[in-house]
């Protein structure tokens, strides 16, 4: 009898099954991809992946757009791809289709591009030390820009003979001129863009701004022209540069403001900058001689300060020498009158700056944000540094404006066919990161805090850090330590107190220099 009811049992059961439903299959998804069959084309053919694929869900709604591609196909070399379309319906099901695409024929030998830098490992991200950001991202941006146009990047160092300055300038002349660039990509600075675009040897890339170059920065766009073209550009967008650092933990010792917390209360005036530093030098006069509240050269805080007071030193817009106008004069005599209450040291030097600055017996020093970290800088100090930016004159109600000149960018080299100038320009572009204005302050942002120990610092070049202009006065071609050039004039004019005559002096030969620079 229990055979029998178990035999029961189970007939019930299977049948109770069946009524439930227990050998229907599952519901079908709501999306469906349609159009993405395999297909045999010939090397060089053109190929758009998302061509006659649409996807539909619940019947008739398309949401083509939706569709996401996974592998690529490279149209210049034969072989088989396997592409991946999926889409995900409002059921929430997920549908994929494989695609093979068969590529025949005869390779096509890849073109090669070279880019000329002074040292490649900061921009080769395959390099074995390669000292940029982002490596892996970069490198996969490269394999697929060279897959994409058929394209060999190579990255290339400047000959011997070409090491900086007036030989590198030179240089790439003359390859140009021989009708043998040295490379389809040069890195330069942006004072040299003069000698090198009337040699003909760069190549304007004004064709280019509104399609593949649209995502160059206004600031470079700034900085890279000259007589109304653009000849210089780069990733990214421009920063400000200089400020003056300060020996934090000096500061805080002496028990006088923090200059940042000034700044960014907006007292950090010329009279309270003036009132700070003769507070400093009293107490510093305490701890000997060699001890100063500011260091380094007067020409530094000159540059910086003038156009704080509304002023510049060759404006660019005006197309005007105006280191010898009222802003700029009001600037010199503001800092003689601070030069002879002894607040600067007597001794002073550029960058690295003096010994007394390297020992700690001077609070205040000019400096660019990349000596914070560097070597043969300032990276070996044994103190913390505070940033704060110049000061303002009194009167002055503008923006906040840092001059910037001899900025790092990148040209194209000239002579080459329009086909071949439009690939390279393209192929640059695609190599780069290009990010968005809130993208570019957060990575700045970021920046600063490896380069800071105190957010207050941080905040202070934050408020700052993009407020750029550019000036010409190491452009026009008068060597800023040659015997007319401004800045060596300058240190010794602040001191004497005889800047107006001095800069009269050498204004002359800085107006036929921008004539020339504008003109010839």
């Amino acid at each position: 009898m229990k055979k029998v009811f178990l035999v029961l049992l189970l007939t019930v059961s299977l049948v109770s099954l069946a009524a439930c439903g227990g050998d229907k299959k599952p519901a079908a998804a709501s999306a469906k991809i349609e159009g993405a069959t395999n297909v045999t084309i010939t090397v060089g053919d053109t190929f758009d992946p998302k061509a006659g694929v649409t996807a539909t869900d619940s019947g008739d709604k398309d949401i083509t757009a939706d569709i996401k591609i996974t592998g690529s196909v490279n149209t210049n070399t034969p072989a088989k791809y396997e592409l991946v379309y999926s889409v995900t319906g409002s059921d929430g099901k997920k549908v994929e289709v494989k695609r093979t695409v068969t590529v025949t024929g005869t390779a096509v030998t890849a073109q090669k591009i070279t880019i000329m830098h002074g040292a490649p490992y900061e921009i080769d991200p395959f390099h074995e030390t390669y000292s940029g950001k982002n490596a892996k991202e970069r490198q996969d941006i490269q394999k697929a820009v060279e897959a994409k146009y058929n394209v060999d990047i190579d990255y290339i160092a400047y000959p011997a003979n070409a090491p900086w300055g007036p030989d590198r300038v030179q240089a790439i002349i003359n390859a140009s001129i021989s009708g043998k660039p040295l490379a389809d990509i040069y890195w330069s600075t942006s004072d040299w863009i003069q000698q090198l675009a009337k040699a003909e040897a760069i190549a304007p890339i004004d064709n280019y701004l509104d399609t593949t170059g649209s995502r160059i920065h206004s600031s470079y766009r700034e900085i890279g022209s000259f007589q109304g073209q653009t000849y210089g550009f780069s990733e990214g967008n421009l920063t400000v540069d200089v400020g003056l650092y300060f020996n934090a933990a000096l500061v805080k010792s002496l028990g006088v403001a923090n200059p940042s917390q000034l700044f960014l209360d907006g007292e950090w005036t010329w009279s309270r900058f003036e009132q700070w530093a003769t507070q400093v030098q009293t107490l510093m006069n305490a701890q000997g001689d060699g001890s100063y509240a500011l260091g380094g050269q007067l020409s530094a805080y000159a540059e910086s300060m003038i156009p704080l007071n509304g002023g510049s030193l060759i404006n660019a817009t005006t197309k005007r020498v105006a280191f010898a106008q009222n802003p700029a004069l009001q600037t010199y005599d503001f800092l003689h009158n601070l030069y002879t209450k002894g607040v600067f040291e007597q001794t002073p030097a550029y960058d690295a700056g003096s010994p007394e600055w390297q020992a700690g017996k001077v609070v205040m020093h000019p400096g660019s944000l990349w000596f914070v970290t560097a070597d043969n800088r300032w990276g070996g100090l044994p103190f913390e540094l505070g940033f704060v930016p110049y000061p303002k004159a009194d009167a002055f109600e503008g923006e906040y404006a840092s001059p910037v000149s001899g900025v790092a960018l990148f040209h194209v080299a000239s002579g080459m066919t329009a086909e071949r100038e439009a690939l390279v320009f393209e192929v640059f572009n695609e190599l780069q990161l290009w990010r968005t204005e809130a993208e570019l302050k957060e990575e700045f942002e970021l920046s600063l805090m490896t380069k800071f120990d105190d957010p207050l610092y941080v905040s202070a070049y934050l408020e700052i850090y993009d407020k750029t202009y550019l000036e010409l006065i190491n452009a026009v071609g008068i060597g800023a330590y040659g015997e007319s050039g401004w800045r060596r004039n300058i240190n010794v004019a602040i001191k004497e107190g005889n800047a107006r005559t001095v800069v009269d002096s050498i204004k002359q030969a800085y107006d036929n220099a921008l004539n020339t620079y504008l003109n010839s």
